[in-house]
């Protein structure tokens, strides 16, 4: 099971149940807020809304099977 670990926490994939970006293009920020099971929301800050998104991006590419 793949885990995203963040500020000293851990959120197995799994759990996640559907994300919310939210982006300033012009202040180069993109922030996302994870719905997980349980009816939680986690915002998650610039730092960790990159690693997420990298991850996320990721995790297209090899289901979708796009170098």
């Amino acid at each position: 099971m793949k885990i995203f670990k963040f500020g000293g926490h851990e959120v197995p994939f799994s759990d996640i149940l559907n994300i919310r970006v939210s982006y300033k293009y012009h202040d180069a920020e993109i922030y996302v807020d994870l719905e997980i099971q349980g009816g939680g929301i986690i915002s998650l800050n610039l730092p960790d809304s990159l690693a997420f998104m990298d991850e996320f991006i990721q995790k297209i590419r090899e289901e979708k099977n796009i170098s």
